[in-house]
């Protein structure tokens, strides 16, 4: 048989067999095991749904954090911001969050939903360093996110695992958006203040203008009278106090020396002054060398002012035996918080002094009730009086001791119940929570005349206790980290006290 009739009998004849024969074997294959390709279908189909699914859920994230970075960059009030990027933990489905601010090395807490909520702590501080390790609180996973400049920091409570790295982006443009925000706010400030009132004294003692402010105003104001280049204010032995640069090429014009001031003003102008405009200038420095002799914490006024309070404040306790010591025993308790809270000095300095005159208030009247074993309700609302007395009689020199809410807000308490507003919570100044622990402090620990005060381990039991109801649960955790330092300073202003005694 030649090679065409075999490859004819092949195609013809043996071919169609194998193929019939294997299709044959699929089909009984198929028959029995008709099952496995069902499975291997429905694996295939969940696998293209799954797909399908993560791809819609990842587009319809993308759209929901559009939604949310077109509705934040639509705020400019920074408070307003600030809740709202609170509402972030809604993006990805977290219970709580928390806002922070770099303090040197330390985070510090700056807006919260999470107070008083059950199983959950909101440090009022983190530590760089312990950022990294910083991952439950409760009963609640942390995650941070922090701004490009890592100024800021979002925290978010979940109870599922999130994958951070997914979201850094994310929060880290909106963190950006706020700090920007925020440093405008901050650098409008002084124009802010300039537009409040046209009266210089007003301004001063009322508006709570700090010296740098009123040095731009002063300087301002005198270029607009004058319509001077530029000028500069200098000491008399030439530090630069603040300068307004002159434009273009010109010269110095006059030298002013502020009369009972160590300040000096420098005029730059294209032209000479003339004799009316140098009357008008010498006038206006002659009437604004008294505000500037009063702007600042040098000032003879400010000083005796503070001075008096003090020696009123020491009067008032002198009054009383039991009420001896008592602002130093306030203070020394506030401080050490206030430091264990990682605040700023300039927050500690002023935490210190609000201690100091926390009763500054109690004046008049009121000195008489706290002789008394016994409150009736005509004296416990006269007593509720003091802090918006006390608030009252530091006003004037609040534009540099800014202490009159700490004063005001000393007896609120964080469940509410306190007075003379029932503020709660966040709504509390962090100055007055500290200085009201201190205060309790010092008041459950000092004798009366019915009751003898308790010692400092009962103090920090009896502290303990009060978690979420008279103090912020933070706060308290910070006094017991340092009680031990607090018993030492107390009983060096205690072992003071009976020496000047015995003397």
């Amino acid at each position: 048989m030649g090679i065409f009739e075999q490859s004819r009998h092949y195609f013809n004849y043996v071919l169609p067999d194998i193929i019939l024969s294997n299709l044959n074997q699929i089909n009984n294959f198929l028959s029995q095991f008709w099952w496995i390709f069902l499975i291997l279908t429905l694996v295939l189909v969940m696998i293209n749904m799954s797909s399908f699914t993560k791809n819609l859920k990842l587009k319809l994230e993308l759209r929901e954090f559009n939604d949310f970075y077109r509705d934040l960059c639509s705020k400019v009030d920074i408070k307003e911001i600030e809740m709202f990027l609170l509402k972030s933990m809604t993006l990805l489905r977290a219970r709580f969050a928390a806002i922070y601010e770099l303090r040197g090395e330390t985070y510090v807490l700056i807006e919260t939903n999470t107070v008083g909520k059950k199983n959950i702590a909101t440090p009022l501080r983190i530590g760089k360093k312990d950022l990294k390790r910083f991952d439950k609180s409760g009963n609640f996973l942390v995650r941070y996110f922090l701004s490009n400049s890592k100024n800021y920091m979002l925290l978010l409570f979940t109870t599922y695992e999130i994958k951070k790295d997914r979201y850094d982006g994310y929060f880290g443009i909106m963190l950006g958006y706020y700090e920007r925000i925020l440093n405008s706010v901050k650098s409008k400030g002084s124009e802010a203040l300039l537009n409040v009132s046209k009266d210089t004294s007003v301004s001063l003692m009322k508006l709570q203008m700090d010296k740098y402010q009123f040095f731009k105003f002063f300087i301002a104001l005198i270029m607009k009278l004058t319509k001077a280049s530029g000028a500069r204010l200098l000491t008399k032995q030439g530090d630069m106090v603040f300068e307004y640069k002159p434009q273009g090429s010109v010269t110095m014009q006059k030298v002013f020396y502020i009369r009972n001031t160590p300040y000096k003003l420098e005029f730059f102008d294209d032209k000479p002054l003339q004799n009316e405009t140098v009357a008008q200038i010498g006038s206006f420095l002659d009437m604004s060398g008294a505000f500037m002799e009063n702007i600042d914490k040098k000032s003879e006024m400010v000083q005796n002012y503070l001075a008096l309070l003090n020696f009123t404040n020491e009067a008032i306790e002198l009054e009383n035996k039991y009420y001896k010591n008592h602002s130093l025993i306030v203070q020394a308790v506030s401080v050490e918080l206030a430091k264990s809270l990682f605040l700023t000095e300039e927050e500690i300095d002023t935490i210190s002094l609000g201690a100091s005159l926390h009763d500054i208030g109690m004046v008049g009247d009121l000195l008489a009730v706290l002789d008394k074993d016994e409150f009736g309700q005509k004296d416990m609302d006269l007593v509720k009086e003091h802090p918006l007395i006390g608030s009252i009689m530091v006003e004037p020199i609040c534009h540099i001791y800014p202490i009159s809410d700490i004063i005001k807000y000393h007896h609120e308490r964080f469940d509410g119940k306190g007075y003379p507003f029932g503020l709660k919570e966040s709504q509390i100044p962090i100055g007055a929570q500290v200085v009201s622990l201190g205060e309790f402090y010092a008041g459950i620990t000092g004798d009366r005349s019915y009751k003898k005060g308790k010692s400092h381990e009962e103090a920090v039991e009896e502290i303990k206790k009060l978690r979420n109801k008279m103090f912020n649960t933070v706060i308290i955790d910070v006094f017991v980290e340092v009680e031990k330092s607090i018993k030492i300073k107390i009983a060096k202003i205690k072992s003071k006290k009976k020496d000047t005694n015995e003397q």
